[in-house]
């Protein structure tokens, strides 16, 4: 389809054309972008170079912003997984475990959910988890869109500073075993 069929299939009834922006579907080496929104318009080289930092870091940050929900999720999780597994494993060597419930009985022998802790979490901590679950799924909309852009540098951007932000932040293990003491 030629811009000639789509101008005059684009026209409006007060007789004015509407301009058809054409989205670039494929990937393409170039300074040029807007980026997102209208007013970030590039132009040169140096305005690339830093739209791409901007982008590099935001995506170190999304890392970091996953790194922290996980540390704050996992700060609050202060079972002591050891005992719980020994309170289980004793509980299915019991003979009561094993034998059959009575008539009309049927809940677990020793009451309880046999060995399963269910806990809620404060409510200040859901509410800072909400909001940086939503703080997450806003970013990584954004990063997606500016990897659709289909500038190569852009991707490139998000692409190593997803990389770098999980080489920084995801060698880490959380032991919350000092958090329960």
């Amino acid at each position: 389809m030629n811009t000639d069929t789509m101008n005059h299939d684009m026209k409006m009834h007060g007789g004015n054309e509407m301009e058809m922006m054409m989205m670039q579907m494929t990937f393409y080496v170039s300074a040029k972008v807007t980026c997102l929104f209208d007013f970030w318009d590039v132009k040169t080289d140096a305005g690339m170079a830093g739209t791409c930092a901007c982008w590099f870091v935001l995506a170190i940050f999304y890392q970091g912003l996953k790194f922290t929900r996980g540390y704050v999720q996992k700060s609050c999780e202060c079972s002591e997984p050891s005992s719980l597994i020994a309170k289980v494993l004793a509980e299915r060597r019991s003979p009561q475990y094993n034998a059959l419930p009575e008539e009309g009985n049927t809940h677990h022998p020793q009451g309880g959910t046999g060995g399963l802790r269910v806990k809620t979490i404060n409510w200040k901590l859901h509410l800072t988890q909400t909001v940086l679950q939503m703080v997450q799924t806003a970013m990584s909309y954004f990063l997606m869109l500016v990897v659709m852009t289909y500038n190569v540098w852009l991707c490139l951007a998000v692409l190593f500073g997803d990389a770098v932000g999980y080489l920084i932040f995801h060698r880490y293990t959380f032991d919350n075993s000092d958090h329960c003491n």
